[in-house]
């Protein structure tokens, strides 16, 4: 009997422990698709600017602001929704943590109601 209950701890650990550790992957996967959008973002704003600086008929020279404009709106959008992912996952991690606190608790509770009734067969 003892083992079974134990067995059982063990597997819950195990599923918990991969289950957290998939969503710190996952979350890890964020920030850096996150760092490299930034990188690009500043990569094309580099290139906006060595693009102006080298037009020849500055009459002729597109709206430099307007391109600015629009990095600045992806950078603010791309962060929400990092913002918004990571909210999400850090919310799913917090639930994986309760359902298995649960789950462990009455676990728990199974084993020392199996070892009174065996103690009190005795």
């Amino acid at each position: 009997m003892e083992f079974t209950f134990q067995r059982r701890f063990e597997e819950l650990e195990q599923d918990y422990t991969r289950a957290h550790k998939k969503q710190e992957e996952n979350l890890e996967e964020i920030y850096f698709q996150n760092r490299q959008f930034k990188k690009n973002l500043d990569d094309l704003a580099d290139r906006l600017r060595y693009v102006t600086s080298h037009y020849g008929d500055s009459e002729r020279l597109p709206p430099i602001k307007q391109g600015y404009a629009f990095l600045s709106q992806a950078e603010e959008e791309g962060s929400y929704l990092v913002k918004q992912l990571t909210s999400e996952l850090e919310e799913e991690m917090e639930q994986t943590t309760q359902a298995y606190d649960k789950e462990r608790s009455r676990y728990e509770e199974e084993y020392l109601l199996a070892k009174k009734k065996e103690g009190e067969h005795l």
